[in-house]
């Protein structure tokens, strides 16, 4: 595709491109390429930053700062990924190193709740608040790579190679950090588990009912 001949850039539809497709674009300069890719990849991105780091205008600092360093790193750009874990990478780069140089411990999210948008959680509001409050305090607890693969697949839907690469480990690794922190998660939050406490509460009934 000839970026340069304004005639066919005009028939085309920006928004109908692939990132990728735009990427190639941006490369050889086209910022309204790029202003498209911008408004792709900022929601989830700053989500990431927002989880990783514990002040919400350094993750927006460090949104903006890796927007800007792939616009000036994209003629490199060799698309040995998708462009989407590529700006991932730069970001998780950076949230690393604000850490080293902090030493903060990360994550602390007042906007958790859109969780909720995959679906209700539990049948009561209130404990579905609950349940909220508990997961993000776990998530805490988690060690860094553990939380930022784990948020990485199941709330930005990354695959596990995309992770990888994202991280800089291993697929195998990946998988390690979800399973841990799966496992972690489940025992933490056994207690919001509505099937543990129905099962539960019809155990204690017959038992009940046993002794009467």
């Amino acid at each position: 595709m000839n970026w340069s001949d304004s005639a066919h850039r005009e028939s085309i539809d920006l928004d109908d491109l692939g990132d990728d497709e735009l990427a190639g674009a941006a490369a050889v300069g086209d910022t309204e390429a790029f202003a498209v890719l911008v408004r792709r990849v900022t929601p989830p991105l700053a989500r990431y930053m927002g989880r990783m780091v514990n002040d919400p205008q350094t993750a927006e600092d460090l949104t903006q700062e890796t927007l800007l360093d792939a616009w000036k790193g994209l003629p490199n750009f060799a698309f040995r990924s998708t462009f989407r874990t590529w700006v991932f990478t730069i970001g998780h780069r950076k949230s690393a190193d604000h850490h080293r140089r902090r030493r903060d411990v990360p994550f602390d999210d007042e906007r958790f709740a859109e969780l909720e948008a995959a679906g209700p959680l539990l049948a009561e509001e209130a404990e579905r608040q609950e349940l909220i409050d508990a997961l993000r305090a776990e998530l805490d607890n988690l060690p860094s790579s553990s939380r930022a693969a784990w948020w990485l697949k199941e709330v930005e839907g990354l695959t596990l190679e995309e992770i990888s690469q994202v991280l800089r480990i291993s697929t195998g690794s990946v998988r390690g950090h979800l399973q841990r922190s799966r496992k972690f998660l489940h025992t933490r939050l056994a207690p919001w588990d509505p099937g543990r406490r129905s099962s539960t509460s019809s155990a204690d009934e017959r038992e009940g009912e046993v002794h009467a």
